[in-house]
């Protein structure tokens, strides 16, 4: 990678930057530069979390020139860096200068930019400031074929250092290596386009996609499934439990966020779909991939599910007090007591964040109670980003089991959660009330426990 021959300050960055009825553009030879942001939903909130910057350029003719063309093989390392940094002001003025959206913005650099970031960084902390944004209102892509690269760990510490949430990119049958993405550590992980594509013909993928997903959650992370373009592959979404998509499905792009309204129909009628579809079963040829299931057992994966026979007594020991708990809660609900004064016991617990009931379908119905004990989230609540809509949890494992299992409380491995736990761990049990099916849940921030990251087995044994 070549150094730029000097630094660009943001003040000359601004100087190319025109705007008029309050659409901006961006000037660069003779070259006209646009943003369009295009909307990420959070699937089972069926609500906007986010907008993905995207790049839009023609020449003087008005003729499209696509963001490779530009970007193309770097000949001219301070050319495409002074670019990079012209599209990143674009993207953040316009998101951020006109409005006080609650939702992030996604940008990604080029690369070799990303991972110059004594250079980058630099710049990137005065645009931060220049415009107000606030800490962790910003995700950053690193591509997944950078994953391996020296400088890696240290761009990604001065990116976090700015407050940047880091997000790995083009996740998918080329690169399905958990150990490099446990090593960065990202907010997001984002499934390649060209595995969604594949799935609705490969039932093998579609088979390994949920295991996949399942274990990126326990390895701390969230899952972002781009690229949707028709109604069946909003459903394998939905099947994967990926827990955000983007695409021309989903919503289309919009030169302003102003001009986007969040319209849950679509993705409500999805799930409508997908409670009487099986797509993970549907009839197709199958493939061998690149993908198999051994690799997604990374290192790293292996080492949580190990523990000495004395490490597994404690935590059930641990663990005892939430089960009781989470039965009480159940007995009290069948008798239909007030579900504040239930869940009292468990969220007097180390640890509690939340009580919370899902009806037979698996959505929120309402009844929830948080616990009243502070408890500093190291993550993004995307819970509160998507407005606190009740959700489905139709495809979580602790509505799943606890279905299958009426009356017995399920315990969960760790998984990161929507509400900004990293290493969050759910109680579940199915009741009736009322001739009505519940599944009750507790989510209890399994980092305050001594035994974080032990293997957790299901059921109440």
């Amino acid at each position: 990678m070549n150094a730029p021959a000097r630094e660009f300050s943001l003040e000359f960055i601004q100087s190319m930057i025109t705007e008029e009825s309050g659409r901006i553009s961006g000037w660069f030879q003779d070259l006209e530069l646009k943003t369009v942001f295009q909307p990420t939903f959070s699937l089972p909130h069926q609500r906007a979390i986010g907008f993905e910057a995207n790049l839009r350029s023609s020449d003087s003719l008005g003729r499209p020139v696509s963001p490779q063309a530009l970007f193309g093989p770097v000949e001219n390392y301070p050319e495409i860096s002074m670019l990079d940094m012209l599209c990143t002001t674009m993207h953040v003025r316009s998101f951020f200068a006109a409005s006080h959206s609650p939702h992030l913005l996604l940008i990604n650099l080029h690369p070799e930019v990303l991972l110059d970031f004594g250079n980058s960084a630099k710049f990137l902390s005065d645009l931060l400031n220049h415009y107000h944004v606030p800490r962790g209102k910003i995700v950053i892509d690193v591509p997944g074929a950078i994953l391996e690269h020296r400088d890696l760990d240290d761009a990604i510490a001065a990116y976090r250092q700015l407050g940047f949430l880091i997000a790995v990119d083009d996740f998918g049958v080329e690169n399905s290596n958990l150990d490099t993405i446990w090593h960065a550590s990202p907010t997001l992980v984002k499934i390649d386009r060209s595995l969604i594509d594949r799935a609705v013909t490969d039932r093998r993928i579609r088979q390994i996609l949920p295991k996949a997903v399942s274990l990126l959650h326990e390895m701390g992370t969230l899952v972002v499934m781009e690229g949707i373009e028709s109604e069946v592959e909003a459903l394998i979404a939905l099947d994967m439990d990926a827990d955000f998509g983007s695409g021309y499905y989903l919503g289309p792009m919009h030169d302003s966020i102003a001009d986007f309204h969040d319209s849950p129909e679509l993705l409500n009628n999805l799930w409508r779909l997908h409670l009487n579809q099986d797509v993970s079963t549907a009839p197709t040829d199958i493939a061998r991939l690149s993908l198999e299931d051994e690799a997604l057992y990374s290192s790293n994966i292996k080492k949580l599910r190990n523990a000495s026979p004395g490490e597994i007594g404690r935590y059930r020991e641990e663990r005892r007090p939430f089960l009781n708990a989470m039965q009480d809660l159940a007995g009290r609900v069948r008798s239909e007591k007030p579900f504040e004064r239930s869940c009292e016991e468990f969220l007097a617990l180390p640890g509690a964040i939340r009580c919370y009931a899902l009806d037979g379908a698996g959505v929120e119905t309402g009844m929830e109670v948080k616990s009243t004990a502070v408890r500093e989230k190291k993550g993004t609540d995307f819970l509160a980003l998507a407005g606190h809509s009740r959700a489905n949890w139709s495809r979580r494992d602790f509505f799943r089991r606890a279905v299958k299992e009426p009356g017995v409380v399920q315990v969960t491995r760790q998984y990161c959660s929507h509400t900004g736990h990293a290493c969050c761990v759910t109680f579940s049990i199915a009741v009736t009330v009322a001739h009505k099916p519940l599944v009750l849940c507790g989510d209890v921030d399994w980092t305050s426990h001594a035994l974080a990251r032990a293997p957790h087995s299901h059921g109440s044994g």
